[in-house]
């Protein structure tokens, strides 16, 4: 991280407040004396939580690299086929936004920390609650720039005077042992399980820190799976497997019963039954559009054709931006998945537009009374908020981890570990049981996993189930560079781009009025484009190479 251009920042910043020459400066943001009491502590825990919310971050700009970077979303628009082409300069302002959001973030949470320690008025329980929450946004901040990155700069402690503003990169290693240590500080600490006080609702607790853990012990075990170091995947996988089976036990999370409640706006509270962390959203009254706290999600995967997304109904239209791409849309509706009610609550195929009464279906419906205007991609049907102030201005939380994706990690690594035992088949299934029960009236599909497969073969299938369950949540792209396709060499990405996606036809689909057929392709075709390795890895923003001497590119962008 570029430190010495946020110190100049703060330096200038407080040199402007004002000139007299008995003025005291302070090094940083947070500097000793901003903390003059325990009751100061909660208004600079909430700054330090804040810059998940915000445009560069999960409101916007990290969500172009994250939902983007998977194969299931397709886009013509410009800013988004960047990311999804691999054309994105690394001095764009949307790609490198929010590199410095997770570095404000570490910076700050270890000011904080510093200045508890110097704080000498306050209660051992507070402020060891306070240590666990930091350490876990500090972990939570690394695991992101360590998967998005590769090895990135270490700083345990805030920036001032004397720092190193020139850090050279920590290897990958090192930054997962930075991880697994912040996290588990925060699993260790007082911090309640999972039951938060109204004005502490979303923030870190030890489930969200245990859950983690798991996530990252998986994704670590992957890394050295593919780096073939078989023991220490090993070592790794149980890892994940022990504490996802500490939150699972700990009955402290349940599936909610209807998959569809989870979207309910309304019921975001009652839906933390299973949302285990989640990037607070919020409808923004003191700010407008992009400045605002609230949720864009609606904006970005909603047509334009529907309105009322949010309680604007003149103007709350969706942009359009982000839509599933067909082929994708039939792996989550044929096979194993039909009749899933999951793939009903989370794609939009047919929807109405109350200001002009017209109708809209897009692939793969097929026109019933002849009027309705057809358009060629699905779209996402996740996020909406009918008392929405605008169409970027809404409610919807991003979930960051859900217990539905505990028994996924459980199933996978128990898998990697031993194959699929009937211990892997069990969590794997927990999903399915629950897609069963739809929205109170019971479905046969779709059925349990059977046993039988191989190893491979039930990877896969976590595959495909993690792609349903968690669409649009963020995880695709980081699914697909982490896991192992089946021939146990390439990674899933590798294997789309270089054998799945060029098998296909490079069109997007067409629909024949007279015959009511759908022909055509499956694809949006500009979004397909050959294999490199920049696939794999995003790169490290420019500014940082610009700036410190010691920065290096990642490799597979050759500058």
């Amino acid at each position: 991280m570029n430190i010495k251009r946020i110190y100049l920042a703060l330096a200038a910043s407080i040199f402007m407040a004002g000139c007299s020459l008995d003025e005291k400066i302070y090094d940083t943001a947070m500097a000793n004396s901003f903390v003059q009491k325990e009751s100061d502590i909660p208004f600079l825990l909430n700054g330090v939580y804040s810059y998940f919310s915000v445009y560069n971050s999960y409101k916007s700009n990290l969500n172009y690299q994250i939902l983007c970077g998977g194969d299931d979303i397709s886009s013509a628009s410009a800013t988004q086929r960047l990311f999804l082409e691999r054309t994105i300069s690394s001095s764009n302002a949307y790609f490198t936004t929010p590199w410095l959001n997770f570095y404000l973030t570490i910076n700050d949470a270890n000011a904080l920390l510093e200045s508890m320690d110097k704080l000498e008025s306050i209660s051992e329980g507070f402020k060891q609650r306070i240590q666990g929450e930091l350490c876990f946004l500090r972990g939570f901040s690394y695991f992101n720039l360590v998967r998005l990155h590769g090895g990135v700069p270490i700083h345990t402690s805030s920036v001032y005077g004397k720092s190193d503003f020139y850090p050279s990169r920590n290897t990958i290693e090192e930054v997962y042992a930075q991880v697994f240590d912040d996290l588990k500080k925060a699993a260790e600490s007082c911090l309640p399980y999972s039951k938060q006080p109204a004005n502490e609702f979303g923030r870190a607790t030890k489930g969200a820190a245990q859950a983690m853990l798991a996530l990252a012990y998986l994704t670590y075990g992957n890394y050295n799976d593919l780096k073939s170091n078989q023991g220490e995947a090993a070592k790794y996988y149980q890892l994940a497997e022990n504490y996802a089976d500490s939150v699972i036990l700990s009955n402290e999370y349940s599936l909610l019963p209807n998959y569809a409640d989870l979207w309910n706006v309304n019921n975001e509270k009652n839906a933390h039954k299973e949302v285990i962390f989640s990037i607070q959203h919020t409808r923004d009254a003191t700010a407008a559009s992009a400045s605002s706290r609230g949720s864009e999600l609606p904006y970005y995967t909603q047509p334009t054709t529907r309105n009322a997304i949010c309680g604007n109904v003149t103007n709350g239209q969706g942009g359009g931006i982000m839509r599933i791409q067909p082929w994708f849309y039939d792996v989550c509706s044929t096979g194993d998945y039909v009749n899933d009610y999951r793939t009903e609550v989370s794609f939009l195929t047919t929807w109405q537009n109350t200001l002009t009464n017209k109708a809209y279906i897009s692939y793969p419906r097929i026109r019933v009374t002849g009027s309705e205007t057809v358009e060629q991609f699905p779209y996402m049907d996740k996020y909406r908020d009918p008392s929405g102030l605008q169409a970027r201005n809404n409610e919807n939380d991003f979930y960051i981890i859900r217990l539905s994706e505990v028994y996924l990690i459980k199933a996978e690594a128990e898998n990697e570990l031993n194959g699929p035992t009937p211990e892997a088949y069990a969590a794997f299934n927990k999903l399915r049981e629950r897609a069963r029960k739809a929205n109170g009236i019971i479905r046969t599909t779709p059925a349990n996993l059977a046993e039988g497969l191989t190893k491979e073969d039930f990877r896969m299938k976590i595959f495909d189930e993690r792609g349903l369950e968690l669409v649009g949540e963020g995880h695709r792209w980081f699914d697909s560079v982490r896991m192992k396709y089946k021939d146990n060499t390439r990674t899933m990405i590798e294997y789309r781009y270089q054998d799945f996606l060029p098998a296909m036809a490079k069109t997007a689909p067409s629909y024949n009025t007279t015959t009511k057929v759908w022909g055509g392709g499956k694809v949006q075709p500009v979004n397909i484009v050959p294999y490199t390795d920049k696939f794999l890895i995003w790169p490290i923003p420019s500014s940082e190479i610009d700036a410190n001497p010691n920065m290096t590119q990642n490799t597979e962008y050759g500058w």
